[in-house]
């Protein structure tokens, strides 16, 4: 009994040798003046990209210690703003700060802003999706493919007048000019063109089999490319003068001028870390750098053929092609 006794006293010496050793420490560490690492500061974000990709790259940046986001319904009400494509960020102007997120290293000028209002942070592209297995008369490889008579009723398209195909039918627009566009809409139409609710739809038609072709962005083509339908993935027009390919943007809003916390999370977002995040979490969306492992279905943005486009005129000629698109079909 008498050893019990003494096991236990050993225990408790112990314990109580710890708990002194560490009230030591503390008083050591408190007279050097150490304290507990900051809170990462709170910046409020405005995204347009998707409720998926925003909850992804928030969630990260916590857990890095860049900034706590907390998520704003309007723009005028964010700090920093992240935007689906350039012409967002064109029509946002008036709340951006210029300069205050550089284009990042690493990153091609040609998918940047020459004004320096935003910085990219991967891209989106308008594709093609094929029903593996489908006997076609053609192999679909550009977007005028989906107006060929010879695909008359298999073809899928979203709303043209939704974001996802708004502004690519608009760079379209710009660089064949807007007589080449209706006559390609036109012929769409006379095809028999599905015209389905979302893109998300249009994609379901090819997975079915109702469909054999769909033109959709890259989002919605790689979740068909992971699904069980195995859908082909189609860049387009890589012979020719190339696809539309739109980096998101991202910048720092005038409300947080002066302000680090804003301009350190911005940053974060165009950077190599938030990138390779994206591109793994987010299917569809394209790396602009170079050596970023892709999903399938997907092609890094630096290994696409892409239109150049001004983006200022981009977002003008979508702002006039508006009734078009949203009338469209006739």
């Amino acid at each position: 009994m008498r050893r019990v006794g003494t096991a236990v006293n050993m225990l408790q010496f112990r314990a109580v040798r710890s708990g002194f050793v560490g009230v030591l420490l503390a008083a050591a560490l408190a007279c050097r003046g150490e304290r507990a690492a900051p809170a990462a500061p709170e910046v409020a974000l405005f995204s347009t990209v998707g409720d998926a990709p925003a909850a992804a790259l928030s969630a990260a940046a916590a857990r890095a210690g860049v900034a706590r986001v907390r998520r704003v319904a309007a723009a005028a009400d964010a700090d920093v703003l992240w935007l689906g494509d350039p012409t967002e960020a064109v029509e946002a102007e008036a709340l951006l700060l210029p300069g205050a997120v550089a284009l990042p290293e690493g990153v091609d000028s040609r998918f940047g802003d020459p004004r320096g209002r935003w910085a990219p942070l991967c891209a989106r592209a308008l594709v093609l999706v094929v029903a593996p297995g489908a006997a076609l008369p053609l192999d679909p490889v550009n977007v005028r493919d989906a107006a060929d008579p010879r695909l008359a009723a298999r073809v899928a398209v979203g709303p043209p007048g939704a974001p996802g195909l708004a502004t690519p039918l608009a760079a379209l627009g710009v660089t064949y000019g807007e007589a080449s566009l209706r006559r390609f809409l036109a012929l769409l139409a006379r095809n028999r063109t599905r015209v389905a609710e979302s893109e998300r739809a249009a994609r379901a038609l090819v997975a079915s089999g109702e469909a054999a072709v769909a033109l959709l962005g890259s989002e919605e083509a790689a979740a068909g490319a992971a699904s069980a339908a195995a859908l082909e993935v189609v860049v387009p027009d890589q012979q020719g003068r190339g696809a539309v390919v739109l980096p998101t943007a991202v910048a720092v809003a005038q409300r947080a001028a002066g302000g680090a916390a804003a301009a350190r999370l911005a940053t974060w977002l165009v950077g190599a870390e938030a990138e390779a995040l994206l591109a793994a979490r987010a299917p569809g969306f394209m790396p602009l750098r170079a050596g970023v492992p892709v999903p399938v279905g997907v092609r890094p943005a630096g290994n696409v053929v892409a239109l150049p486009l001004d983006w200022d005129r981009l977002a003008a000629e979508k702002r006039r092609l508006a009734p078009l698109l949203a009338a469209w079909p006739p």
